[in-house]
C-alpha cells in the first residue's frame, strides 16, 4: 500500500500568454491564462474592467485593451485563494 499526500496550494504564479515584444495581435486572437495553484484555478477574465472570459483563454478585442485574469482555488470548507496577471494588447483588425 502507498500512502499518497495531497497538498492545497494558493496560486502564487499567474501567466499570460502570448505576450512579449515584436507580436503583433488580430481582434480574435486568445490570450491564455495559466497558473500554478491547486487543486488546479478556475479562471475569470476581465478587459477594460468590465465582465470578460470565465474559461482559461480570452479573444482580444479590436483596439487597446487592459487585460486581467484572476486565478482562484477553492481550497475547500469555503476557504478560496486568488491572484492575477494584467497585460495591456493592442489587436488590430481583421481587414
Amino acid at each position: 500500500m502507498r500512502n499518497t499526500t495531497l497538498c492545497v496550494g494558493c496560486p502564487d504564479t499567474v501567466v499570460i500568454t502570448p505576450t512579449g515584444t515584436g507580436i503583433t495581435y488580430t481582434a480574435g486572437d486568445e490570450l491564455t491564462c495559466s497558473s500554478d495553484g491547486y487543486p488546479a484555478a478556475t479562471y475569470a477574465w476581465t478587459v477594460d474592467e468590465g465582465t470578460g472570459s470565465t474559461t482559461s483563454t480570452q479573444a482580444l478585442q479590436e483596439g487597446e485593451h487592459k487585460y486581467v485574469c484572476t486565478a482562484t482555488v477553492d481550497l475547500g470548507d469555503g476557504v478560496t485563494c486568488a491572484d492575477n496577471a494584467t497585460v495591456s494588447v493592442t489587436a488590430y483588425s481583421k481587414y
